[in-house]
């Protein structure tokens, strides 16, 4: 068995913040992107949204997620 990559390893930690699977974090969760500067959300520096069609009981784990299906974060949170 292969040990799990770098981006691996940080999915798998985001996925334990907000609650809910690697696996679901997978299936519905798009690519992390860093916030511009140009943002209007001040603070956090980074978001993942999710697919609409994720599932109601997945969204209700995640404390954080907007109506938008966005959660925002800093990468300390994650430690």
């Amino acid at each position: 068995m292969s040990l799990p990559n770098q981006q691996d390893q940080f999915r798998e930690k985001l996925a334990a913040w907000l609650g809910i699977t690697y696996d679901e974090l997978e299936e519905y969760g798009e690519d992390v992107e860093a916030l511009d500067n140009y943002s209007e959300v001040e603070d956090y520096d980074y978001f993942i949204q999710f697919s609409e069609v994720t599932p109601s009981e997945i969204l209700t784990k995640m404390d954080r997620i907007g109506e938008d299906n966005i959660v925002y974060f800093n990468l300390e949170e994650l430690e």
